[in-house]
């Protein structure tokens, strides 16, 4: 039996042809459709552009706590609470540092006042 697909010459009991592995078709039975292709629904995948993410604290509003932490800094105390509660990592990171800046500026203050 021949294979319709690559002519190549197979015993008369295959199914498939042993070079292309192609279904064989006997005399009498009609070519085998091809049958259609099933594709896969792909579900859960986002194709929209991202919206770039926002940092907790802009480089200005960081500049300008650390500024008014070196002058005042209970406001650096006030402002490194307020911010190490926020959820977004950079925010907690700015509010450590103010609140640091702002217990070393209090103690500077009180050891500059006393040798005064």
């Amino acid at each position: 039996m021949l294979c319709p697909k690559c002519e190549t010459e197979n015993s008369d009991e295959a199914i498939l042809c042993i070079k292309c592995g192609a279904r064989l078709v006997k005399d009498g039975e009609e070519t085998p459709q091809p049958e259609p292709a099933v594709h896969q629904r792909i579900v859960g995948i986002d194709l929209k552009p991202k919206a770039p993410e926002k940092s907790g604290v802009s480089n200005g509003l960081y500049i300008g706590i650390m500024i008014a932490t070196v002058i005042f800094p209970i406001i650096g105390i006030i402002m490194g609470f307020t911010y190490m509660r926020k959820d977004h990592p950079s925010a907690k990171k700015a509010g450590k540092n103010w609140l640091i800046v702002g217990a070393i500026m209090i103690l500077f203050n009180i050891i500059l006042l006393g040798v005064i």
